[in-house]
């Protein structure tokens, strides 16, 4: 089962990988375009849909923390692999983002600014995971013990709570506890993700049932994914575009989130990855993962800064352009990066 596991985990992390990508490809048409057009709906509804994919992560990250190991990982080194693997290669995705930044002239160079920017995720719209990633890795022996201990069926309604408590009202909490208080950066606060994590922490402690729990229940999955889907995408636009307000919003996408996450997972166990070069190609894109996640947002802003002035300002071809560019080469430059640093460190290996 190990094996199967390990290639169903990566499988719905390259699919998350897309989807992360296809939101920020999309943002720019979704700002520039009149919201009651048709080609407003056209994008923000599969951006909407998208929004998956950053759950996608939190889920995965809760479901390899309580995967059983034959032997016991000691905290300490779970910590040190976690910076090792994590937060070293951010520090330096951070610093060429800044740098990068400095030198056309949106930043001057400021070693406060760059650790501040660093600190709070704020130099690149991705990076506000990493800030929320790193409570949770901080608080993984609590929710490796929640998860072996309580039932999920306890577990996540509780985790529900707090992230619509979180998401949607931490200041109004926040100013009951210090009154005026307000805090700009509350998408960071990792009960803004708790359903996501603590579900992916539930499902890791009882892997060895997933598999025949999501085949008994994939037609209710299915059907709930894309009823979710479809209310999430539809309401979304109704209220994006100032049509209608929608209070419960957040609700439907939360649950529309989970049904696809769990439905995604099971068709993920069911098919595996594909022989041949579509194989090959979805496991080094499993592999160059993380640095597609740190550095696409790179090539869509060197992207937007020169195709303009090629191609003009017309929205739907800069958005096909933007879409035939920034996949191959966030993708293919992640490859070969991650395939060049692989060869050194092999290469270091074997001098030593």
């Amino acid at each position: 089962m190990a094996r199967r596991r390990l290639e169903e985990l990566s499988v719905l992390n390259v699919i998350f990988c897309l989807l992360v990508i296809l939101i920020h490809v999309l943002s720019h048409a979704v700002v520039s375009l009149e919201k009651t057009s048709w080609q407003y709906a056209l994008v923000i509804v599969p951006q909407r849909l998208a929004f998956v994919s950053v759950p996608g992560f939190f889920y995965l990250s809760g479901v390899k923390l309580t995967l059983p190991r034959e032997r016991p990982l000691p905290l300490r080194d779970y910590y040190l692999g976690r910076i090792k693997n994590i937060y070293l290669p951010y520090l330096l995705a951070a610093a060429v983002y800044y740098l990068f930044f400095v030198t056309i002239g949106w930043y001057t160079f400021s070693p406060v600014q760059f650790l501040r920017e660093t600190a709070l995720g704020t130099l690149s719209s991705p990076f506000y995971f990493l800030v929320a990633l790193a409570q949770f890795i901080l608080l993984a022996p609590l929710f490796q013990w929640l998860a072996r201990r309580y039932h999920p069926a306890l577990l996540i309604p509780l985790a529900m709570g707090l992230t619509w408590l979180s998401s949607m009202h931490f200041n109004s909490i926040l100013q009951i506890v210090l009154p005026g208080g307000s805090f700009r950066y509350s998408d960071r606060i990792f009960t803004s993700y708790l359903i996501y994590y603590l579900t992916g922490c539930c499902v890791g402690a009882h892997y060895h049932r997933l598999p025949a729990l999501l085949e008994e229940n994939r037609s209710l999955l299915t059907a709930a994914a894309l009823f979710f889907a479809g209310a999430d995408g539809f309401i979304s636009l109704l209220a994006f575009s100032g049509r209608r307000a929608a209070p419960y919003l957040e609700l439907i996408h939360t649950l529309y989130i989970l049904s696809a996450i769990l439905a995604l997972h099971g068709r993920a166990i069911r098919r595996g990855i594909p022989q041949g070069a579509p194989g090959r190609l979805l496991r080094a894109t499993d592999r160059a993962s993380y640095l597609i996640y740190l550095y696409h947002s790179l090539v869509i802003t060197v992207f937007n800064i020169i195709a303009p002035r090629i191609v003009g300002g017309r929205v739907s071809v800069l958005l096909l352009l933007r879409i035939l560019v920034v996949y191959p080469v966030s993708i293919a430059g992640c490859i070969l990066w991650q395939r060049l640093w692989a060869g050194v460190k092999q290469s270091c290996l074997k001098r030593n």
